[in-house]
């Protein structure tokens, strides 16, 4: 019996050792060119939001954009292939680096994406994720102008409207029932 056990181990870790001699092909998950089309933006591009409560219009620059493959494996042990997810993401700022925030997308093994959104400083004082859980509008109304095509994410208590030509469309209080900041054209 404990021949047997000592013969198993010993089996064991030669399989292990030749396997990873011959380790399998990495596997490659790409964001597809209509998940892209959220990163709308490019390093430099402004657009505009409107703090309702103040009626501030803040300039918001893209400060940085980048897609690149995110290795999702953490374990120290691990036999199989790596899996690569493509990422895409992008970050902006006002002038005074009050507001800022990033949108991006994750590629997953199914071929769709996650879609998140991150906003810090002045926007709600405190930094707040925002998630897309396929909610989609075909039209919205922001400010008495509708806009198509808006992506619904969600936060704790919060809401935004999000749409592929435009962006950032608005970000409601979903507690009171209110508008907190809407797209300025």
């Amino acid at each position: 019996m404990k021949v047997s056990l000592i013969a198993t181990a010993i089996i064991l870790l030669l399989l292990t050792g030749l396997q990873s001699c011959f380790p399998p092909d990495d596997k490659y998950y790409n964001l597809s060119d209509d998940a892209k089309s959220f990163l709308l933006f490019d390093v430099n591009d402004t657009f505009k939001l409107k703090n309702l409560s103040t009626d501030e219009v803040i300039t918001l620059t893209i400060t940085s954009k980048e897609i690149f493959f995110d290795n999702s494996v953490s374990s120290l042990i691990y036999l199989g292939p790596l899996a690569h997810f493509e990422k895409g993401v992008y970050r902006f700022m006002d002038s005074i680096d009050c507001y800022s925030g990033e949108v991006s997308l994750l590629a997953d093994r199914d071929g769709a994406y996650e879609l998140k959104a991150n906003l810090c400083g002045c926007f709600l004082n405190f930094k707040n994720l925002f998630e897309y859980q396929d909610e989609f509008f075909s039209t919205i109304d922001v400010e008495g102008i509708e806009y198509q095509n808006a992506y619904l994410l969600n936060s704790f208590q919060y809401s935004m409207y999000y749409s592929k030509e435009n962006g950032i469309l608005k970000i409601t209080d979903d507690l009171n029932q209110t508008t907190l900041f809407s797209y300025v054209e």
